[in-house]
């Protein structure tokens, strides 16, 4: 673990089957026009937060487990495009309610535009990603859609209320089962029904999805003590310094020096001695280590619930990336 997710991204991109990478290339477009689409106040920070430049894994996702079965062209395109403009509609929400100043090295929509523009756009981008899904017609996918952002909205708002204090295991993968892997689910389960797969097979995308999602979240976890300053879109100690309690904390109090780590968490804008000395707290213990090993156990939960897919390139990339994902060779 600990790779470049981003650079990651980048190379599995290039990597993908011809008909596959031509879907992300047409992801890209829609989601243009999406923010073309958007009342004139809007059109801007819209479009700003859907060509950012982020990762499209999710979209990847999607469209990797369509393209197992026999997709039509336009319900992959607009699913496809929707998965990602759900996805940013939370990120723009969550950075509201954090009063972040920037994403990915960019001012995000509440620092550029203001509290009632941000949320606003925020609120289209949901419309939006429903109105592609009421277009296409099949209620299986709204409810995969309405099921992932309800547990985004229950995990943004648990976060929140226990953000800066004691967190325990079983608290904090619930807490990333609904918001960081739910979307990841839906993206499995919504391409397999797009593809035509059979139930069992969408099953077996949901769990791969799921597992995904978590090891996803705790690899992002991990970045925040080893990773580079800007990988993820924020500098190391970031998530420690907002008081956001995740799985390495949880267990680095329980193993070190949990006066300092907690003296962090606790303390709003901590200064740079005194994060500092919280992530050297951290990384004093296993706690590293044992996040790399749950992280892996989720991984080849995902792999190998992928048995019951055809056997193709677009299964193999599905295994590459959950590999990828704690820096495994796949």
């Amino acid at each position: 673990m600990g790779r470049d997710l981003a650079e990651s991204a980048r190379n599995l991109r290039a990597a993908l089957p011809g008909g596959a990478s031509e879907a992300v290339e047409r992801v890209e477009t829609s989601l243009a026009e999406v923010a073309g689409r958007a009342p004139e106040r809007l059109v801007a920070p819209a479009l700003e937060a859907l060509t950012a430049g982020g990762k499209r894994l999710r979209p990847i996702l999607l469209i990797l487990s369509a393209q197992m079965g026999e997709p039509d062209a336009g319900e992959l395109l607009t699913a496809s495009t929707a998965i990602e403009v759900l996805h940013t509609a939370t990120l723009i929400h969550d950075d509201v309610v954090d009063k972040a100043e920037s994403r990915r090295s960019r001012p995000t929509a509440v620092a550029a535009y203001g509290r009632e523009v941000a949320v606003a756009t925020g609120d289209y981008l949901f419309a939006e990603a429903f109105l592609g899904l009421a277009q296409i017609g099949d209620p299986r996918l709204v409810r995969a859609f309405s099921e992932a952002a309800m547990g985004l909205a229950a995990g943004e708002l648990e976060q929140f209320r226990s953000s800066r204090g004691p967190v325990e295991v079983e608290a904090y993968m619930e807490h990333i089962r609904m918001k960081t892997a739910g979307l990841f689910r839906a993206a499995c389960v919504a391409g397999g029904t797009v593809g035509g797969l059979s139930l069992k097979q969408i099953d077996a995308l949901a769990t791969y999805g799921q597992a995904l999602g978590l090891a996803f979240q705790m690899s992002d976890d991990v970045m925040d003590f080893v990773g580079k300053p800007g990988l993820m879109g924020k500098g190391i100690g970031a998530d420690l310094a907002e008081g956001t309690v995740t799985l390495p904390v949880i267990f680095a109090i329980k193993e070190g020096d949990a006066a300092v780590i907690r003296q962090v968490l606790e303390t709003p804008q901590p200064e740079p001695n005194l994060l500092e000395a919280g992530i050297e707290a951290v990384l004093a213990t296993d706690a590293i280590q044992k996040t790399e090993a749950w992280a892996l156990g989720e991984v080849e939960a995902a792999i190998e619930g992928l048995d019951l897919l055809p056997d193709g390139a677009e299964r193999a990339i599905l295994e590459a990336i959950a590999s990828e994902v704690v820096g495994r060779d796949a």
